[in-house]
């Protein structure tokens, strides 16, 4: 038996005897679409749905990151001098958010098709918006460390959503521009928390508390709004007509889209934890996630080190963060032109580890501050890339939502480590020394990932050329993204 008939073994007889012939059955016809799309009707309908449909989930992952983000903004502002956290303390806060969202990233993963995504997201993130406004009122190390626990949930979710929306091609792109609303709530939340701070001594508040209010009341609004505006899936959008529904519903067939994925199926879930490109998936996404959230967290306080006023340090904190989505957007264009994410991937982690190394060993502060440029470029422009290779190459739903899920979790891992790095002032090389380290290994295991990928994409050639498989939507269903017609994107 082959490795793509063991895969589809199953605890009933009916799926064994399926799967022990979906390699010796004559090969069927192509499943559930048309030979010819009207790619008129295709591109007007996926224009309508970056017009409408992706901004909602870039605004929702804008005001979720900036509100688990701000409280970097809220230290230089006072934060923690006020409520007397030590760095430890601090780091111990930080560290809490992502024990919670591991915990509820692949929960919250499998119901969001089951409680309707265009419910469950904005859902979180009006929940979001309550708890940041009561960070504003903590007075002391428990209640900082029970808000942080509060917080979480809600990335892998918006990705599963984005993916059923897209052609498995469309993808990095759309993730491009989600991530970017990171990269931009860095950058905003600098400018933002400059100008509230101006806020101290208002209504007796100070700045730092004027932070968590404004920004988790605007929060709470806007995904009141998002939740009565926002479609389940593509054939329930209400811009679309019929005739875009059909020719955008065939193309996304055609891309392996699943209308109805059925009720939870806890076997697909288990398949992710059993599948190979696991492994060196969650590698990258947990360097990446260190990095990442290192970024997020302590560009601030790094920025600081070197010099600069409060006031200087926010706004300061802006243009690296800018910059990095211009070239994210850039790179993720050039990838689906091309359909390489993992040599996209490797290229943008260059940047990383040639930024980093630069900060290890300057001591100018201009060059050190150009280099965190290349840090944040580096370590931006890679995340869209890992979340669309993750979407393209899972099947089906259960199975990807595990393994986004499972991805998100790893990167919270390496957020966890990241919390504990940046404690040695002002030069920070504890910190830096290891994500140089990550940075490395972010460069090989894109490359390792797209060797696995292309040998499962010759075996699966080999097997369509016999012609010896059966390609029904039955054998697909069993097989998943093991099935020969299956290709994994590169």
């Amino acid at each position: 038996m082959t490795d793509y008939e063991k895969r589809s073994v199953s605890s009933t007889d009916r799926d064994e005897k399926l799967g022990d012939n979906i390699v010796s059955s004559k090969a069927g016809t192509n499943i559930g679409a048309p030979d010819v799309q009207d790619d008129a009707l295709v591109n007007r309908a996926r224009f309508k749905i970056d017009a409408f449909v992706l901004p909602l989930c870039i605004i929702l992952y804008f005001l979720s990151f900036l509100d688990r983000s701000n409280v970097g903004n809220a230290k230089v502002a006072g934060f923690t001098t006020d409520i007397k956290l030590t760095n430890w303390q601090y780091s111990v806060g930080l560290t809490t958010f992502y024990v919670s969202y591991i915990v509820v990233d692949i929960p919250s993963n499998l119901v969001t098709r089951k409680l309707g995504p265009n419910r469950h997201l904005p859902t979180l993130v009006f929940l979001w918006g309550i708890i940041t406004i009561c960070q504003g009122a903590v007075k002391n190390y428990g209640g900082f460390v029970t808000i942080r626990f509060m917080l979480g949930g809600l990335s892998p979710g918006l990705v599963l959503y984005l993916s059923s929306f897209y052609r498995r091609e469309d993808m990095q792109l759309r993730m491009s521009l989600l991530y970017c609303a990171t990269s931009l709530a860095a950058a905003f939340s600098g400018l933002l928390a400059a100008a509230i701070q101006q806020m101290d001594g208002i209504a007796g508040r100070r700045g730092w508390q004027w932070i968590f209010y404004l920004e988790g009341g605007a929060t709470m609004i806007l995904a009141i709004i998002i939740f009565f505006i926002m479609p389940a899936s593509p054939l329930d959008f209400f811009w679309l007509n019929d005739a875009e529904k059909a020719a955008y519903g065939n193309a996304l067939k055609l891309s392996w889209y699943e209308e109805n994925a059925g009720p939870i199926n806890i076997r697909q879930a288990f398949r992710a934890f059993k599948d190979p490109q696991a492994i060196f998936l969650t590698v990258i996404t947990f360097t990446n996630g260190c990095m990442l959230a290192g970024l997020g967290y302590f560009s601030g306080p790094v920025i600081k080190s070197l010099g600069y006023s409060n006031t200087k340090t926010q706004l300061l904190t802006v243009p690296p963060f800018a910059v990095a989505a211009f070239v994210s957007i850039s790179v993720a264009i050039l990838s689906d032109k091309y359909h390489q994410r993992g040599y996209a991937a490797a290229s943008a982690s260059v940047c990383a580890v040639i930024g980093y190394a630069i900060f290890l060993t300057s001591t100018s502060k201009h060059v050190l501050y150009g280099s965190i440029f290349l840090q944040v470029i580096g370590v931006y422009a890679t995340a869209p890339a890992i979340a669309a290779w993750i979407t393209n190459n899972t099947w089906p739903h259960y199975k990807r939502g595990t393994m986004l899920a499972i991805g998100f979790m790893t990167t919270s891992t390496g957020s966890i480590l990241s919390t504990w790095l940046f404690n040695d002032p002002p030069h920070y090389h504890k910190g830096t020394s290891i994500n140089l380290a990550l940075a490395c290994a972010m460069c090989v295991c894109p490359i390792v990932a797209r060797t696995y990928y292309d040998y499962q994409n010759r075996r699966k050639a080999e097997i369509r050329a016999s012609g010896q498989y059966e390609d029904t939507e039955e054998s697909r269903r069993l097989l998943g993204d093991a099935h020969p017609s299956f290709i994994y994107a590169l």
